[in-house]
């Protein structure tokens, strides 16, 4: 039976698939020239919806072997990540660096709390404790949602072996230095970020975005009511 790809997509994939970029384009998650709301507020013309990755199990498997290939001579225990799209990366690294070790490496992930910060549920935190950690994630930004990871799995007596991402949106800011702790990225993409009061976008006209990102809270709160509306 021929997978999702096909035969003639699938000679296409194999050019690239070593390339992140490539293959999030490839399923059309990688929105340029447009005008979005990102988890923080700020106003960004590019957007990478991993969601349309996750649609597609074989190539979401291969973004985890490229993770799991990176650290396949590193000891390491355990992969953490955040729920949500980090369930399905910690899940796909944690089995194909198992298949390179030969030993079972779990597969975990923290969950974020009304205070928006990630904590182990279900009893994880007892199978954090003592271990080598890797701890995943699919895009960064800020680094600040990766470190609160980080700051779990050190809460429950695990040791952060590193940090990897899929994409650095912000590898200026966002590095082993900044974070204080080993980090590095499957790819990198700079995304500039603009304060909502100094957005060329907002400035030239150009539509915000509400099919993704928070473009459509961001217009509930911000837009202009019409006092006229009957």
């Amino acid at each position: 039976m021929e997978s999702l790809l096909g035969k003639r997509d699938k000679r296409k994939f194999k050019i690239n698939m070593t390339n992140v970029i490539e293959i999030l384009k490839k399923v059309g998650a990688l929105l340029p020239n447009g005008h979005f709301v990102g988890t923080n507020g700020g106003h960004i013309d590019t957007y990478i919806n991993k969601d349309m990755l996750f649609l597609h199990p074989e190539l979401t498997s291969k973004v985890g072997r490229l993770f799991a290939e990176k650290y396949k001579d590193t000891d390491i225990d355990a992969v953490v990540a955040p729920a949500l799209g980090g369930i399905i990366l910690s899940q796909w690294t944690a089995y194909h660096l198992s298949k390179f070790k030969g030993k079972e490496v779990l597969a975990i992930y923290t969950e974020k709390t009304s205070e928006k910060d990630q904590v182990f549920t279900r009893g994880y935190d007892a199978f954090v404790k003592g271990k080598k950690v890797l701890v995943v994630e699919d895009l960064t930004t800020t680094g600040a949602s990766v470190m609160k990871v980080v700051n779990a799995v050190k809460r429950a007596g695990g040791v952060v072996v590193e940090i990897c991402v899929m994409v650095n949106k912000n590898p200026g800011a966002v590095n082993s230095k900044t974070l204080g702790v080993s980090f590095s990225a499957l790819s990198e993409y700079p995304v500039f970020v603009y304060d909502i009061n100094n957005c060329p976008l907002c400035k030239s006209g150009v539509p915000i975005n509400t099919k993704v990102g928070h473009g459509k809270k961001f217009l509930e709160v911000h837009q202009p009511k019409n006092n006229n509306a009957k």
